[in-house]
Order: C-alpha cells, then structure tokens, then sequence
C-alpha cells in the first residue's frame, strides 16, 4: 500500500494499473476509478465474510479474542498487481516507511502515465533500468538486487507467471521466491502472503516476533529470531489457524505495533518490582 496518498479530503488508492479516488462523509463513501466496481470489491475483499473468519481464527485460537475485537475493521488488502506488490517488498529491508514510499513511487515512475499517476510498469521494464542508474536515485545496494529479480521475473513469464504462482503448492513457490535475489525467509512470506493471497503465509519481524514469544513461546522471550526459530514458530502458527493465519498474523502485527512500547513499560515495572 505504499502508493496511497491523501490528496484533500479524498484518499488516492494506486494499484498497478488500477487508481481509486475515494472520498466519504459519515454516512457514505465514493469512489472515481478507471476500472469498475469489482476490482475496488477485489481489493478491500468485500467478497469475504470477515464475521465468519473473524470467529473461526478465534474458535481455533481464543487467546486472539482482544486483538481481533480491538482491531475491528482491520482487513487484509488484495493488491490487483503482484508484480508492483513483490517490487514493493525488495525495497522495505532495512528501510522505513517514507523512504519506501519515495522508492516505489519512483519504480512506479518507469510506468505508462494514467489520469492520476502511473501504471506501475512490467518486470521486464524494471529490469532494464540500471544499477548506477537505481543508486544515484537513493536505492543504495537495491539498485543491484531489484533489476536482477525484475529479470528474473520477466524470465519466468512476468505478471501472469506470477498470478499463476497462487494455483501452485505453498511449499514451492517459497522455494522459486527464495532464488530471487534479495529475497530471504521474511520477504519471501510477505510476498506469498501480500502479493500471491497465500493465506497460510506468517512473515516474522521483530512485532511478530514479539507477540508470538508473548503469547506462545515464552522461554524464548529477549532471545534472538534464529532461522530454525523462525519456521518453527511459523509452521505451528499456520497449524494453528490454517488459511487464515495470515489473517491472524496482521491482526498481532497491528497490536504489538501500537501497544509494544506500553508492554515494555509494564514489564519493566514488573521486573522492579520482583527485584524488590
């Protein structure tokens, strides 16, 4: 969602080659577009019944309850594009949110011009644009890795190669993403989660990281996220819940996001406390 903005009181929603104008008072909301009503239905999965998973991920999981019902409204989102999507994703490692924003945008840039910005462009478009090129443009070392997995991509069929990667088995298509240079464990989940709608997929950060040592894993609370940590704690989260696990893993990345620091302080006063 890195190409959203806020334009006045309408909020602009870029989606590969999709934009959405959207603008709401308290009773309603409108929407100007270049493709119709189901694509922006695709996109905010108005398709789903969010009641019925909401209490399934809590049926299988009940210590969720307050996250989930905290958090009400929070939806997963269906990008149209999973070429703009994966692209997205190569320039968040080690990176923060507004640098992001000014990376895509510029990827972005390479693409056909629309009404309202730009069609974000194919792989093949993005693999022709250079490494200098990429780095005189604040990508740092990116500016190597993003070309060579545009390429690569293209290589593989580009765009519809990728929307057939969400027909095929999780297990290898993390594998065929885990080539891609850039690409490690936590990036491939995200792709596989954001950009593929693999529902089974649990990215770990440090948020989720926290959450999971938290609520699950509690002698490995202030320990390092070691590989064989990280897919255990990910492989019992998706036996847990399933095809919603991503679902389940978004609403603890958002608590943990908001609450942590409170989280922190309390522990801290805990720990004082038994000291004395």
């Amino acid at each position: 969602m890195f190409r959203w903005s806020q334009v006045g009181d309408v909020w602009r929603v870029q989606d590969g080659p999709h934009w959405f104008d959207i603008s709401s008072t308290d009773a309603c909301f409108q929407v100007r577009s270049n493709v119709d009503e189901s694509a922006f239905r695709s996109l905010f999965r108005m398709d789903v019944d969010h009641a019925a998973m909401y209490g399934g991920i809590i049926e299988r999981g009940p210590e969720l309850q307050e996250h989930l019902g905290s958090l009400n409204g929070l939806r997963m989102m269906r990008p149209f594009s999973a070429t703009e999507t994966l692209m997205s994703f190569l320039c968040t490692s080690n990176n923060h949110i507004a640098r992001i924003k000014t990376m895509v945008g510029t990827l972005a840039g390479y693409g056909v011009p629309t009404e309202v910005g730009y069609a974000f462009p194919e792989a093949e478009v993005i693999a022709s644009v250079s490494e200098t090129e990429l780095r005189a443009k604040g990508f740092g070392y990116r500016g190597a890795s993003i070309p060579k997995a545009a390429a690569m991509i293209a290589d593989w069929g580009g765009e519809v190669s990728l929307q057939s990667l969400k027909q095929q088995e999780f297990g290898a298509v993390r594998e065929r993403l885990l080539g891609l240079p850039g690409v490690g464990p936590k990036l491939a989940d995200c792709i596989l989660l954001f950009a593929l709608d693999f529902g089974e997929s649990v990215p770990i950060d440090t948020h989720i990281w926290q959450a999971l040592t938290r609520l699950y894993f509690p002698e490995w609370s202030n320990t390092d996220l070691t590989h064989k940590k990280y897919e255990s704690s990910a492989e019992f989260f998706r036996a847990r819940f399933g095809e919603w696990a991503g679902v389940a893993h978004q609403f603890l990345f958002v608590d943990n996001m908001l609450n942590w620091r409170e989280r922190k302080k309390e522990s801290a006063l805990g720990t004082s406390v038994d000291s004395d």
